[in-house]
């Protein structure tokens, strides 16, 4: 309701329906911001490989998801919301955008907790980054040029 009060364009329908329904190479760019929690593992796929048939050469994707590695998340907030599916580690969302074909598939963190100043030495600093690292990530790839 916010973006039609702004004019912009909305659609309102299912993600792989969708994307489904755009030709090949339509799309310079492709976002989706905690979606894929939701959906089945093949689902998660389908929206990859869609995602990859619609995107111009040199076109971007993102992807965003609630963190894991964040030990928060990955063991109490993201099952505040029972229609998560399942977590996703961060190198299983970058193997797939690499393994469906994508390219200069990054990982960037994103919403860190500070609840500690990570000690920049010892023992302590990776116990402490699961805790503070961030509550979401996103995985950036790109379709390689023609």
């Amino acid at each position: 309701e916010q973006c039609r009060a702004r004019n912009l364009n909305v659609e309102e329908e299912d993600a792989i329906g969708y994307l489904r329904d755009l030709p090949d190479g339509s799309l310079g760019a492709l976002t989706s911001f905690h979606m894929i929690e939701h959906i089945a593992w093949r689902d998660v796929i389908a929206v990859f490989d869609e995602a990859f048939r619609v995107l111009r050469p040199g076109g971007c994707v993102i992807f965003e998801t609630p963190n894991p590695e964040n030990i928060i998340v990955g063991s109490c907030t993201f099952y505040n919301d029972p229609s998560h599916v399942r977590p996703i580690p961060p190198a299983t969302l970058e193997y797939l955008a690499q393994a469906r074909g994508f390219i200069e598939a990054t990982i960037m963190k994103s919403s860190p907790l500070h609840f500690f100043e990570t000690p920049p030495e010892g023992d302590m600093a990776r116990m402490m980054d699961i805790f503070n690292c961030g509550q979401d990530y996103a995985v950036i790839a790109f379709k390689k040029n023609a």
